[in-house]
Parts: C-alpha cells; structure tokens; sequence
C-alpha cells in the first residue's frame, strides 16, 4: 500500500468516525447550554452557601463533595466560574481543585456520542469525582486557606466560557441568541478536532502497520506507569481540544484507561486560565497547577495497578 493510499484510507475513516456522532454532541449540548445559562446562578448561590457556615462541621467534605459532583457534569463554564470564586476568596483551595480534577469537559459528550465509550463513562467520571473528594478533602484539612465571606454574588463577575460564550447572558434576547448558536458552533469546534485527531491517530497507526521497527521508538510511551504522566501533562493544556485529543486517543487505543483518566483529571478547561489572569498571587497559582498535576499523576498511576 503506497502512501496516497494509506492518506485516503485515514481521510474517508476519520469522516465516517466523525459523521455519526453529529446529532449526539448537538443534542448534548443543547442540553448543557440550558444548564449553563438558566441555574449557573444557583449553584454560585449554593457554592456560598455551602462555604459560609451553613455546613460547618463538614464544610470540607462537603465543599469537595459538592464540587467535584456538579464538575463532572459536562459543562465548559463551571471551573470558569470556580476559579472566579477562588480568586474573590469565597470557595477554599481544596474545593477548587476537587472541581478542576472532576471538570469533564468535552470528554463526556464524546463518550456518549461514541458507542465504544459507554462502557468506561461510569468507572471514569467515579474516579474523577473520587479523586476530586480525597485531594479536596485533603488540601482543605491539612493546609487550610484563608476565604472572604464578605464578597456579594452580585459583585462577581463571570468570565466568558469557551468560544466567547456568556456564560450567564444578561437579557432575554442574548439568552434565545445563545442558545440556539452556541451548541451549533460548539458541535462544528468539537467535530473538527474530533476529525483531525481521528485522522492523525488513523495515520500513526497505518504508518507501524508498514513499519514494523518504527513502533519500538513509541514503545516508550507505552509504559504502563511512564504513560499517565504524559498524559496528565498533555491535560494540563486549557484547551477543549486536549480532552477531545485524549477521549478519541483512548477509544483508538493509542492510550490506556489509566492514562486516560490522568489526563482528564488534569484537565480543568478555561478554569485554568481565569486562574492564571485573576489570581494576584502568582506563587499560590503555581502551587494549585502542582497539586493539580501530582494528583492527576497519582490517580492514573493507581488505576493503572487495577486495571
């Protein structure tokens, strides 16, 4: 087989890979969009309330808890809206990352759209919230961080989600706007790096098939505990095509379940960069993408022993 061949072969297999999911990632979206734009303000509401005394014995547990839980659904603006929080002080250290490593981002419509992924949908998200609630948990326990009670939910001002979306739209209009053009623009985003990532893995694995000595040079990468640290540094990247890159790259079988889930639980979307942008102490930044990464590392790390 000649290389015009093998590029065509990959071409048309990508566009087949990619065209059946289309109705599934727009409903899906759909769906998260409404989430996003009509109850975003409730959970900040609870989010406060859930810090501010109402739980106060278990405030750790609790703030993890309901952190980690309400990330793992499939929405772009959550750790965008926690990092905002985290920067006025009103969420601690240990519920912002119990929402970081459960964000799902835009894995969780891939696997529900994907036949092959249904399987690992539950096993995946129970670990990410999992992992969320022990290092949460942990952060909030043993190293305790000051928080502002006196900062009001209408003083915050939420950043925009993915592709300059308003996560909470301010009149009805820009609310019916929102609604019916974002799920289709975030459909087409998803799609197109679903496409290429497809493609690419498509040629990787045509070009070991012609080279049989060429897969001794990955074989690097497909160490069973070296792998989920590659991984959870390739999430760390806030961008949407990371997690897309990371779900389809599973489903092909370039990567373990383990790395898989390493790389998700690094990934925290947009969150990461309102962090970056808002948070005035650049050194406690440092050390949430730290925690961020060893506890992504650690999580994948343990999953691969059992898998």
């Amino acid at each position: 087989m000649d290389a015009n061949s093998v590029f065509y072969i990959s071409f048309i297999d990508a566009i087949k890979d990619t065209a059946g999911i289309i109705p599934f990632l727009f409903l899906i979206f759909f769906i998260i969009e409404i989430v996003e734009h009509f109850y975003s303000d409730k959970i900040i509401s609870f989010v406060k309330m859930s810090k501010n005394g109402i739980f106060p014995c278990y405030a750790a547990f609790l703030g993890s808890a309901f952190g980690a839980v309400f990330a793992a659904i499939p929405q772009c603006g959550f750790s965008v809206i926690a990092s905002t929080l985290y920067c006025k002080r009103i969420i601690t250290k240990g519920m912002l990352i119990a929402i970081y490593i459960a964000t799902s981002d835009e894995a969780l419509p891939v696997l529900i759209s994907n036949p092959k992924g249904y399987k690992i949908i539950l096993p995946l998200l129970s670990i990410k919230i999992l992992a969320g609630i022990i290092t949460g948990c942990f952060i909030d326990i043993f190293f305790p961080s000051k928080s502002s009670n006196n900062a009001a939910l209408e003083d915050i001002k939420l950043e925009k989600g993915c592709h300059s979306h308003n996560i909470a739209p301010s009149d009805k209009k820009e609310t019916i706007k929102e609604l019916v053009l974002h799920p289709v623009i975030h459909t087409l985003s998803v799609l197109f790096f679903v496409f290429l990532i497809t493609f690419f893995i498509n040629l990787i694995f045509a070009h070991f098939a012609l080279n049989p000595l060429s897969l001794a040079n990955f074989a690097l990468l497909q160490n069973k505990f070296l792998q989920p640290v590659v991984a959870a540094f390739f999430g760390i990247i806030p961008n949407c095509a990371v997690s897309v890159g990371l779900t389809i790259m599973y489903l092909k079988g370039a990567i373990s379940f383990a790395s898989c889930v390493s790389g998700l639980c690094a990934g925290a979307g947009l969150g990461i960069l309102v962090l970056i942008r808002k948070n005035e102490n650049k050194k406690d930044t440092l050390n949430i993408i730290f925690i961020l990464l060893a506890a992504s590392i650690l999580t994948g790390i343990i999953t691969a022993f059992f898998n």
